[in-house]
């Protein structure tokens, strides 16, 4: 594909109106980016170009507040990645050294070595969003992602069988996190002061820990925690922390959803039990907050009482 039909396609992937508006400028923009560039420099501008469109149709702009609750949630998004990613494989380990449980998928074929190098480059995606390297960050998780693709790819012999279960756990959650860096605003994505930073670091160990000692009670946390989150995005004093917690648990979501391809029982049991959990919460959140009303002064005696 030529580099015109390259930025004709890029550019079609906007809203129209912004299309008819901005479009020659955007144009003429990217060409002068492309000019003189490797073949692999025009391809990331040409994405870039086509993700700016995307963002744009999803309302995912620099401008709108879903969009800025997406770049805030960005950091959160690959420490959960990479620590329940962790966790699984320090698992995996455990599981295949001491034969008491049977390892499944890439561990079997030697795509733990893909799976490690995928956690390696998920790694070095939430260094270069820290310091601002938006490129980087988006091309290092596609990278996780293809490492990811190559790894299932490899296992395909355990998951003939188990079909879109296994598919969920090993591919979903790096794909989900790659598209999710491609459409968020990340130029937003400010460093954390050192207690945001600290409680991130903390949180991602506490997640790895949890993946790595219980992984079938994590999936049920997760679905839990999403229904209970989502109960929260109708108001205005919970949507945005609920958004952004949403987001972050993103990488482990397909992984926990595995389990309700294969079970009907489960997924019926821990859906209904997670949607009650969630209809509770939203009732309770749209109470209106009681507000203390203040004693009464005591009353002044007039002339006349006296």
């Amino acid at each position: 594909m030529t580099d015109e039909r390259l930025l004709a396609w890029a550019l079609r992937l906007h809203p129209a109106p912004y299309r008819r508006q901005h479009g020659p400028e955007l144009a003429e923009a990217a060409r002068a980016s492309m000019a003189d560039r490797p073949r692999a420099g025009v391809l990331a501008e040409a994405a870039h170009l086509a993700a700016h469109g995307l963002r744009l149709r999803l309302g995912l702009g620099a401008d709108r507040p879903t969009g800025r609750a997406a770049a805030g949630a960005a950091p959160l998004v690959l420490t959960v990645a990479l620590a329940g990613g962790t966790g699984l494989l320090l698992r995996q380990r455990w599981d295949l050294g001491h034969q008491l449980l049977p390892p499944d998928g890439p561990l079997l074929t030697g795509g733990d070595r893909l799976v490690g190098a995928g956690l390696a480059l998920t790694a070095l995606a939430l260094l270069a969003l820290l310091l601002g390297r938006v490129t980087a960050t988006r091309l290092l998780a596609t990278a996780a992602a293809g490492a990811a693709a190559a790894a299932t790819v490899l296992s395909a012999h355990s998951w003939v069988g188990a079909g879109a279960s296994h598919l969920l756990g090993t591919l979903g959650g790096p794909l989900a996190v790659c598209l999710f860096l491609w459409l968020a605003p990340l130029s937003l994505t400010e460093r954390p002061d050192r207690r945001t930073a600290a409680l991130s670091v903390a949180g991602g160990l506490g997640v790895a820990a949890v993946v790595g000692a219980v992984p079938g009670l994590l999936d049920t946390l997760v679905l839990d925690a999403a229904m209970l989150l989502a109960a929260g995005l109708g108001l205005r004093r919970t949507g945005r922390p609920a958004l952004v917690g949403l987001l972050a648990l993103l990488p482990l979501l397909p992984r926990a959803l595995g389990p309700v391809t294969l079970f009907a029982s489960y997924a019926q049991h821990s859906l209904l039990a997670g949607a009650l959990a969630a209809a509770v919460a939203a009732v309770l959140l749209r109470l209106p907050a009681r507000t203390p009303t203040a004693p009464a002064a005591p009353a002044v005696p007039t002339a006349d009482e006296d």
